[in-house]
Formats: structure tokens, sequence, C-alpha cells
């Protein structure tokens, strides 16, 4: 249930804010997802990691994250890794003995900001006691040249390019957010459980979740490196694969429909990618450049952004990203 955050709103005098992020051979992003974790204020990030075999944990806890919990299994299905991080969730915020505990849900290839210029903390900050839940705007960004992505920055600096995403189909919340990553653990309240994907949340039946009108945005950058996209979808859903079996047979054919789109997405072939129904159009994509990417914050300079461009320019061997 969305409000608007009232004029003169009662902000918690203090809070904690954790993030959690789900990990599958992510070695790519997964420094630059943790590293903006902390450019948006959270104290500490946690991986729930499916036994990746590549080095996803290694560049993780080089950044920063704590591995909170490695699991394996043959295929993938979403409520196993959901179950381990609502669990993590509940058991860091009860041993830090805080009343109140903002936790922000991520995916490695989501990127969320706060909006008008805010830091994440800092919107929470502003925010009346009612709302326990926060949705997001969330936006496709899709790479238009080369480099798609040079490690260790932000991807918003290869791919400005984006479109809002609506879905089209049963939306999470009548303001039309895809996923609610922001989730408060109360010490003296009911919990609320993140479902599958923090799509959205629950705590009790016949209990209401309140959510602030508007909330934060999100960017997704699904499509990066051509060739280490292409393998990553390979493992995941092409044709000597068994991962996501499970997943498709319940009608869930998103990873199948991103590697369906490969070639049209990095030919620039707009109208030609398949994706999820979503409001804003009618097929394809109609991607326009990010209007304020300065907003955008950073861990890094424009010097080291523009030395990594000239290094991937110079040469195959992979640029130093920045510490």
């Amino acid at each position: 249930m969305s409000e608007p955050n009232p004029p003169h709103p009662d902000v918690l005098e203090a809070f904690r804010f954790f993030a959690i992020v789900k990990t599958w051979m992510d070695e790519d992003i997964v420094e630059a997802t943790v590293r903006n974790a902390f450019a948006q204020g959270v104290e500490a990030v946690y991986v729930v990691d499916n036994a990746s075999t590549d080095a996803t944990v290694e560049r993780a806890v080089a950044a920063g994250a704590v591995l909170a919990e490695s699991y394996e299994t043959d295929v993938f299905e979403g409520r196993i890794p959901q179950v381990l991080m609502n669990a993590v969730v509940a058991r860091v915020s009860l041993s830090s003995r805080a009343p109140h505990v903002w936790w922000l849900y991520l995916d490695t290839d989501e990127f969320p900001e706060g909006p008008d210029g805010m830091t994440v903390a800092e919107y929470l900050g502003t925010l009346d006691r009612r709302f326990r839940l926060v949705g997001s705007t969330y936006f496709n960004h899709v790479p238009a040249g080369k480099p798609e992505y040079i490690e260790g920055f932000h991807p918003i600096d290869f791919q400005p390019l984006c479109e809002e995403f609506i879905p089209a189909r049963n939306p999470p919340c009548d303001d039309g957010h895809w996923k609610h990553p922001l989730q408060r653990f109360d010490r003296d309240g009911l919990f609320v459980a993140s479902d599958e994907g923090y799509h959205t949340a629950t705590i009790r039946t016949h209990v209401a979740l309140f959510e602030p009108v508007g909330g934060i945005r999100t960017h997704h950058f699904q499509y990066r490196d051509e060739q280490r996209t292409r393998a990553k979808l390979e493992m995941t859903c092409g044709p000597s694969s068994t991962r996501t079996d499970l997943h498709q047979s319940l009608g869930n054919a998103g990873f199948a429909k991103r590697r369906k789109s490969l070639d049209a997405v990095y030919a620039q072939r707009w109208g030609d990618v398949v994706g999820l129904a979503n409001r804003r159009s009618r097929g394809g994509l109609a991607p326009v450049p990010w209007p304020d990417p300065s907003s955008t914050r950073r861990w890094y300079g424009p010097e080291e952004l523009a030395q990594a461009r000239r290094r991937w320019l110079d040469g195959p061997d992979a640029p130093t990203p920045p510490r």
C-alpha cells in the first residue's frame, strides 16, 4: 500500500543500513555492485553465493563484502537463496541489537540510487516511520558501443542508454514498481519477509505494509561485455545447460528471452529485442540516454575512468579497477 511521505514525517531517530547480494558466477561485476552499495550509504554488504567457481566471492570480499552463506544446487530455484537471504537478514539484525535495520536486497547487475541526488541512506532518513518497504523505479540499460563495460567501474559510464521498465502483467504494486529492494527489520515488530526476487514482501496475512510514493531508482545492467555475457547465458540456459529447466517449467522464460536477444542487443537492433511485457513499450526497446548521469555516485574520479578506457584501447590486458 503506497502513501505520500507526509510534509512533516515522524522519522526514525537512528537506524542501521546493510545490503545483501545474491551471486552466481559474477566476477566481472560484483566488485562494482559492492562498491556502489557502499557509495549509497550502507554500512556492510553480505553475500549469499551459489557455489560460484570463478572469482566472484574473492572479488566481493576484496571490495569489502562479507560472505554470509555459500550453498550448492544443481539447478536455479529462486526460493532457496531467498530463504537464506531472509535468514541472514534476521540473524544479522538480531545480533546488531539495533531497534531498526534497513536492508537493501540486490542482484549483482542492479545499481540503486536515491532520488533527487540523495544517496539511498539519505533518502531513508527522510521517511516517516510507518514505511517499512520501499519500491524502486527500474531502468534496463543496454550497450551501444565498445567497451560495453570495464570491470570495477559503474556500468552507467559505459551504458547510458536505458528504458524504464514497468511490468505490464501483475505489477507488484499500484506504483508499477518492479521490485521493492528496501525492507526494514524492527526489533519490536513483525518480521518483514522478502519474497523471491525482492519483488515484494510480506508480514502476516491481513497486516498491511506501507511504502512511500516514488521510492528509489535502480539501474539494471544485464548485458555487459559481450563475450562474458554470452558465456554466462550459455551456462545459464544454453542447449547443454539444465540450470534453468525447473525455473522455465513454471513459465518463467526471462533468461531464455535474454539469451535470444543477444544478437539484437549487441547490434543495437532495438526493435528485435524480446523481454518481459513492458507498459512503456509495445515490443522491442526504445532506449534513450539517462538524463543526468552526473548525479550518480561514483567511488572513483574522472581520470581513473579515462585511464581505464585508454588501457582498454591499448591492448587486451585487463585494466586495473579503481580501489
